[in-house]
């Protein structure tokens, strides 16, 4: 009989346990999720943390979470006497309202509070998790439209520059990558060839300059044609060059360009990139390009 009762299972050491091991799960999730770039940039260049992405991330923190909440409820529940006491009355035993209760419900209406109005320090830690995020926000980082990867390969052609699905598709079968329509998703589509979709976007832009491409600028005069060639030289397209460099390469002046755009009510230095000018006005850089052709 002693030997069945010491093995017998227990529920109140289990439900212990497993509160205990999953708030330190949820914690370093936490931890992790506080750090990870924005999804656009996590997504595009196949970032991964201890192997792991972000979307893996989040799901381990979404269940430990929700494992972790169900497990405190049962703790209370299998505790609900011992927790009753702390709002007794040490003599009287009678219901009072303890100290300790009391610090620590205004500790909560502190934090809530100061976190909803603003106010420092709660302020400053949100302000450093959005500094760490867009710390990850490089250019080179960037898609050339925020979540490409879901885009199809016929949708994502429209927001690249002067190069066509059919040219794309071809980059990409010289590499070995078989595309079946312009219909499918780029993200699956890299998947498929285990590679990241900035990769594969790089490939399919990548062979314009090498004179096999049909860009849409090579279909025009011999001019645009080269500039067209130029844009995607090692994957980069029009958005990624600065203000300075487009000028450069399609033989415009630097001051000619940014008094046009500046008359066009946009702000334009020489520095920025055709893709931070056309953010800045919100348009798409294709409008950018417009101005200054």
């Amino acid at each position: 009989m002693t030997n069945g009762k010491a093995n017998r299972f227990k529920w109140r050491a289990f439900i212990s346990i497993t509160t205990g091991l999953s708030f330190i799960a949820m914690s370093i999730t936490g931890v992790i999720l506080f750090v990870v770039p924005p999804g656009r940039i996590a997504n595009w260049t196949g970032w991964t943390i201890f192997g792991l992405t972000k979307d893996q991330w989040q799901g381990l923190h979404l269940w430990f979470s929700l494992v972790f909440m169900l497990a405190a409820v049962l703790h209370i529940y299998l505790n609900w006497r011992p927790l009753v006491n702390y709002f007794k009355n040490k003599v009287s035993k009678t219901f009072a309202l303890r100290a300790e209760w009391v610090s620590s419900l205004l500790l909560c209406v502190v934090i809530g509070i100061g976190t909803l109005a603003g106010l420092r320090p709660f302020s400053s830690l949100l302000a450093w998790n959005e500094q760490i995020k867009h710390s990850w926000d490089k250019t080179e980082r960037r898609a050339p439209v925020p979540h490409a990867e879901l885009m199809t390969l016929a949708e994502l052609v429209g927001h690249v520059g002067d190069i066509d699905v059919e040219t794309m598709i071809a980059n990409l079968k010289a590499k070995g990558i078989d595309v079946e329509s312009p219909q499918i998703v780029v993200g699956e589509l890299a998947e498929a060839h285990d590679m990241t979709p900035r990769q594969l976007y790089d490939i399919a832009v990548g062979e314009a300059h090498s004179g096999r491409g049909r860009g849409r600028g090579g279909q025009g005069g011999g001019g645009s044609g080269q500039r067209g060639e130029r844009e995607y030289r090692s994957g980069q397209g029009i958005g990624r060059l600065t203000l300075q460099e487009y000028c450069a390469e399609a033989e415009l002046s630097l001051d000619a360009a940014i008094a046009k755009l500046q008359e066009a009510g946009f702000k334009a230095t020489g520095q920025m990139t055709i893709r931070q000018i056309a953010d800045v006005a919100g348009v798409h850089p294709s409008e950018v390009r417009r101005l200054l052709e």
